[in-house]
């Protein structure tokens, strides 16, 4: 779902919560242990390449780890592409963020103060804080600030291409141009492309030439080879050749352990008439490219993004000419590090992925994301990978262009993953990404209860997509609220106003309402149901209601939910409706 339908509306900047009294002697909950913290290695000696039969090549210069600079001279005017630097600009690539969201609201601490956990009871003296708390610091005037996350979901099926919209999915189809024959013998749908060790002879076949580009130019990537990667590239146009150069520099950066372009199939040429035209009589086929890759030590399913390349055939064979030409119908993903080169820190569990210059607020978010691993562990049993990826965008322009999205101001942090439709409900590649220029300013227990949310649904999400938002957004709440025994109306402050004023309708909140202008109250409602399932039924059937949605391969429908709550808490949604309702009336 694009984001950009759920602008937030002006509104008056929140009041300022009382300065909570020093809450002495409190401690996070235990969590397991991790190894220590420790910068990733650099990228793996690169091993020999297979002869190319290509011209003689001069010997590979070497490489440093900085982007290149402007002193390199251009590149020639045509036919062999040298070795050498350019300045970066533009291009690139990243995984899609498509799908439901929850609203565009960054996580607000609740109004009021907080208690921590006293065996279950409020501790003594009244309601109070842990040392170090405080409220993030306030919106920009005028914009009403509120809690909430966007989940970025997008569930991959045979894809088709509709009103200009690409879906996430395994083939790609369109009703335009005509289909691109396969070479001759080849299968009927490969799952790969295979590896090529010589360039195909001559300008036909564009399928066949495109997979041997392809191939030449993953395998630079993974080898650090920076003159194969160039060979992909025409080197006729400088402007383009530059920001190639430029982004091979800063992929240079990223510690990749698998990386592979494949292309669907069957294959259509994109290509509009101005592309063509632009190209001249030679012509030029634009392909959809599917990018798989893994980061070293994550990832046990591949990341999944999509690009659009132009090809064409020049002096030195077939290359790319052109990238991300088919806007505004059409849109290549963007990658961290298609804004410049990246840094990382990790654990045995956690990677961090910066730019230069954030590794202060990288390492406090590799702490929090320690702390939080035993959060999650102690509402959530059911497997999962229990690795986290975290990218930390250098502000809040570069976190938009990431999730695709006007508006992120009122954002702390976005999960964005991809879930394969059909049983397995298989997950391609789960990243949390920050809104730096919010959370640089958010006190260490502010940080702690946004990415302990967004990690719960790293941790949920193998579920599928059937699952009902108010239970995904709900749970997450629930979760990272948990080690805080305190009152209902500290921790869901939107609800106890609701209350107070009548304006609690005692039901269990829509999607739109999710998505809403008012998402903290539905926020508030959806994590109360979670903590009433948990007291009244514990907290083994909160996760069994949780993974009955685990079938279903969209939206569930009301009798889709009735018969999981008969099944699982033995009464029907209604029924469980009205005691929720009577609990939260009875706790404010």
């Amino acid at each position: 779902m694009d984001p950009s339908k759920h602008e937030k509306e002006p509104g008056p900047p929140d009041a300022s919560s009382p300065s909570p009294p020093e809450w002495v002697g409190w401690q996070w909950p235990a969590c397991p242990p991790a190894a220590g913290k420790e910068g990733a290695p650099d990228p793996e000696p690169a091993p020999a390449r297979e002869p190319q039969p290509a011209p003689a090549r001069e010997p590979q210069p070497e490489r440093e780890r900085e982007p290149v600079g402007p002193q390199d001279p251009a590149p020639p005017d045509g036919g062999w592409v040298p070795p050498g630097g350019w300045a970066p600009s533009g291009g690139g690539w990243g995984p899609s963020a498509e799908g439901r969201e929850p609203p565009g609201g960054g996580w607000m601490p609740p109004g009021g103060t907080w208690d921590l956990p006293g065996g279950g009871r409020e501790p003594p003296g009244g309601t109070q804080a842990p040392s170090g708390w405080a409220p993030p610091p306030p919106p920009p005037a005028g914009r009403a600030r509120r809690r909430g996350w966007i989940i970025v979901l997008a569930v991959v099926a045979a894809l088709a291409v509709t009103g200009g919209q690409l879906a996430v999915g395994g083939l790609f189809r369109d009703s335009g141009p005509a289909v691109v024959p396969a070479p001759a013998g080849s299968p009927a749908a490969p799952a790969a492309s295979p590896p090529a060790t010589s360039a195909p002879a001559g300008p036909s076949l564009p399928e066949e030439q495109a997979r041997f580009v392809l191939n030449l130019r993953a395998k630079a990537v993974l080898q650090h080879d920076r003159i194969s990667f160039l060979a992909t590239v025409d080197g006729r146009d400088q402007a383009f050749y530059r920001s190639q150069a430029a982004l091979y520099e800063r992929m240079a950066t990223v510690p990749f352990s698998a990386f592979a372009y494949t292309l669907p199939h069957p294959l259509r040429d994109l290509a509009t008439e101005r592309v063509r035209r632009r190209y001249g009589p030679a012509g030029a086929f634009v392909f959809p490219v599917e990018v798989t890759y893994r980061f070293r030590g994550q990832d046990a399913s591949p990341v999944l993004a999509r690009l659009f390349y132009t090809f064409a055939y020049r002096r030195a064979g077939w290359q790319i000419v052109g990238q991300d030409e088919l806007r505004p119908r059409l849109r290549d993903d963007v990658e961290i590090w298609d804004a410049g080169p990246v840094r990382t820190v990790a654990t045995s569990r956690t990677l961090v992925v910066f730019h230069p210059g954030d590794a202060a607020v990288a390492r406090r978010l590799l702490d929090v994301a320690e702390r939080g691993y035993g959060q999650v562990a102690a509402s959530w049993s059911a497997r999962w990978e229990r690795k986290v990826v975290i990218l930390v965008p250098r502000d809040q322009g570069e976190a938009q262009r990431m999730v695709r999205t006007r508006d992120l101001s009122d954002v702390a942090a976005v999960t964005s993953s991809v879930v394969e439709a059909g049983p397995s409900h298989q997950v391609l590649g789960n990243r949390i990404i920050t809104n730096t220029s919010v959370m640089r300013r958010y006190a260490t227990l502010d940080l702690q209860i946004v990415l302990t949310h967004e990690m719960t649904h790293v941790a949920t999400r193998k579920v599928g997509v059937g699952v009902p938002l108010y239970l995904v957004e709900g749970f997450a709440d629930y979760t990272a609220l948990r080690p805080f025994a305190v009152p209902l109306r500290v921790t869901r402050p939107a609800l106890a106003a609701a209350v107070g004023a009548g304006r609690f309708g005692g039901r269990l909140p829509s999607e739109s309402q999710l998505l809403g202008r008012n998402a903290e109250l539905a926020y508030d409602e959806g994590s109360s149901f979670c903590l009433w399932v948990a007291r009244s039924f514990g907290e083994g059937k909160l996760q069994a209601l949780y993974r009955s949605f685990g079938d279903l391969d969209g939206d569930p429908g009301r009798r889709d939910e009735d018969v999981r709550f008969r099944r699982v808490l033995g009464i029907s949604r209604a029924v469980a409706e009205a005691r929720w309702a009577a609990f939260v009336r009875g706790a404010l």
